[in-house]
């Protein structure tokens, strides 16, 4: 005769339901006028505007609107998608390219500097750079 013995937990799994992170441009960055002359930079940032590229101008840090859970911390990434002739480098308010912010209410601001890069002279005129804003909640 064989004796089984069956046992069982009743296991309890925790989790919490938040909002969901949203970003919002609200300005777009402008850099000003940059030189198009090899090898020279313009950087724009929290602080100022600075380089050997760089053009008085108009400019202006881009805005993004956070929305979520109050009191949770998020983390912003930004990635540059550049092209052969300009290398573009997005910056946070910290001066790099992450940076976890605190909702301290269901929405928060914060701005975007940049510094470009002309690697190699090119067509003057107008030009656009595309860069990704990653948000995740930590």
């Amino acid at each position: 005769m064989s004796l089984f013995m069956l046992a069982t937990a009743i296991a309890q799994a925790n989790f919490t339901l938040v909002a969901p992170v949203a970003i919002e441009q609200t300005q777009e960055l402008n850099l000003g006028n940059i030189t198009n002359q090899m090898s020279v930079y313009c950087q724009l940032d929290q602080h100022q505007r600075q380089g050997n590229g760089c053009i008085a101008s108009d400019n202006q840090l881009g805005q993004f609107m956070l929305t979520g859970n109050e009191q949770s911390n998020v983390e912003v990434i930004v990635y540059a998608n550049s092209g052969d002739d300009i290398l573009f480098t997005p910056i946070l308010p910290n001066g790099s390219q992450q940076q976890t912010f605190q909702l301290t209410q269901q929405s928060t601001m914060f701005e975007v500097g940049g510094k470009v890069d002309v690697l190699h002279e090119q067509a003057s005129g107008h030009q656009t750079l595309s860069y990704t804003v990653e948000v995740n909640y930590q």
